[in-house]
């Protein structure tokens, strides 16, 4: 009888490491597959923007490290979306070809999970160039519709109304460097007017906006009255994303322009937590298996 019961105690046993080897692969092949969800919420996406008529070409380094997606950059370029850890990083911007002395240098602070415009804005000859970051939405709009925004980028141009030909304002009295909220609009082909706020005074007109459902997009107003140059670049911001919507627009003789995209600089984030979790758990495992083992030889 005491044979049987030990028996039945080491079958017990048996079944007890089993089930814990069993709840332990599960909870190790669990983390395996929440590496990557962990990896992804430890990043922003980021793109740059030239937005500065007068400044040449332009290099762009984060935490020192160029760019390769972002090197001689012309000016009316706004790169793809490119994927940056979450926190401060420093971005900094040379003349292309000169690291001497960087004509914009700044830190920039990143949250998990958002989208940001990291956009050159102002002026080379009056010592206003700088660095304005915009906080983008890329989350779709309600069946139907399309969801649009102005970035007032113009840096000798004063407060601005975009008002779609034949409707209400879309935007009043925008100031430069300020972008509006993002706004839903039906999906559809649209005549623009920038005009002078408060006036009919029509500065510039943007014929053939062409807004898709299920698109976001950014519409920057950039140039000078000065130089007589102002213009609009429409862009899709949601165009990664999976959204087949596209973009055109078209305003004096430009068009949009972009970067080919290719990461930015892995300068930190948490995408290793989950391998050291991993690691932690199969150690404790292997720990618990010993001890079983031990008492079952007792």
């Amino acid at each position: 009888m005491q044979f049987a019961i030990l028996d039945n105690e080491e079958v017990r046993l048996s079944s007890t490491i089993r089930r814990a080897l069993v709840l332990g692969l599960a909870a190790l092949l669990g983390l395996a597959l929440a590496a990557p969800a962990f990896a992804q919420n430890g990043q922003a996406q980021v793109r740059v923007a030239h937005l500065a008529p007068d400044a040449p070409n332009v290099d762009v380094y984060v935490n020192g490290e160029p760019v390769p997606a972002l090197q001689n950059v012309p000016y009316a370029t706004i790169s793809s979306y490119l994927p940056l850890p979450a926190g401060t990083q420093q971005v900094t911007v040379y003349a292309a070809g000169d690291t001497s002395s960087p004509v914009i240098d700044t830190p920039v602070d990143l949250a998990a999970g958002r989208a940001y415009t990291v956009a050159a804005v102002g002026l080379v000859a009056d010592g206003s160039l700088t660095a304005q970051v915009y906080q983008d939405d890329l989350r779709g709009p309600s069946a139907g519709n399309a969801k649009v925004r102005v970035v007032h980028a113009s840096p000798d141009a004063g407060p601005v109304d975009v008002v779609p030909r034949g409707g209400s304002p879309l935007v009043s009295s925008l100031t430069f460097p300020d972008a509006s909220p993002y706004a839903e609009v039906p999906a559809g082909t649209y005549t623009l007017d920038v005009n002078a706020a408060g006036t009919n005074d029509t500065v510039l007109t943007v014929p053939d906006a062409a807004l898709a459902s299920g698109g976001v997009y950014s519409a920057f107003a950039i140039g000078t009255v000065y130089a007589d140059s102002l213009d609009v670049l429409l862009v899709q911001d949601n165009a990664g994303t999976g959204s087949t919507a596209g973009a055109s627009a078209s305003a004096s003789a430009s068009t949009s322009a972009s970067a080919s995209a290719s990461p930015l600089p892995d300068t930190g984030g948490s995408e290793a937590l989950p391998l050291i979790a991993a690691v932690v758990l199969a150690c404790s495992g292997v720990v618990a298996l010993i001890v079983i083992r031990r008492i079952t030889a007792q």
